[in-house]
């Protein structure tokens, strides 16, 4: 009756090591992308900075591109849930009725999440030039981000009045939200997060939403 218990133990052990060694091996390439660029840094080096062989690497992420889309999920999602949409910050924009105020939890989180992922954003938007593989990586992220701006467009249309059909909203808010606009006004020209998340709110407030 013991020896059950125990595996289970040892099986949870291992599960905790591993994620370990994927969360050190994710902070190394971070770090090392950021500081020397994605084309110049190697499996080995991210490796060796993750105090592991290059094999492991391979065997958790398989390619150099997978760690960028693999250190961007974490960037999205940094307590470790599965999808976006289990966030409890998502989870609050579900189950808001009110249209203006969802577009307020929106633009507080995006604005929150877009510092976060900005850096990882602009690794992919230059490593494309050194990797085939990474044109297609961020295609991919794309469809995924403006599936997820379609899911709050859903939503919004559910509990208010939409200037403009589902589809057309979805790519404003695909377009407004992006990371290379985040870049532009945060990065480049100095705005804070709040002042990016109130932009963000009340620009899309007066393009998808009829006056109140």
């Amino acid at each position: 009756m013991v020896e059950p218990v125990k595996r289970a133990y040892k099986s949870a052990v291992r599960e905790e090591q591993a994620a370990l060694t994927r969360t050190r091996i994710l902070e190394a390439a971070a770090e090392l992308f950021t500081a020397q660029g994605y084309g110049r840094t190697t499996i080995r080096e991210i490796a060796t900075s993750a105090g592991v062989v290059p094999e492991t690497v391979y065997a958790n992420f398989g390619s150099k591109a997978r760690l960028l889309t693999a250190l961007l999920d974490l960037r999205l999602a940094p307590e470790g849930q599965a999808s976006i949409l289990d966030r409890p910050e998502t989870q609050a924009m579900r189950e808001e009725h009110d249209p203006r105020h969802l577009l307020h939890l929106f633009a507080q989180d995006y604005a929150a999440m877009s510092e976060r992922v900005r850096p990882v954003s602009e690794i992919l938007r230059t490593a494309k030039a050194v990797e085939p593989e990474i044109a297609l990586v961020r295609d991919e992220i794309e469809g995924h981000r403006f599936a997820y701006m379609r899911t709050i467009a859903h939503w919004l249309e559910a509990v208010g009045d939409l200037r403009v059909p589902l589809d057309r909203a979805a790519e404003i808010i695909w377009a407004l939200a992006s990371p290379d606009v985040g870049r532009m006004l945060c990065d480049v020209r100095g705005w804070s997060r709040d002042q990016y998340a109130e932009w963000l709110e009340d620009t899309l407030a007066h393009a998808l939403l009829r006056e109140q």
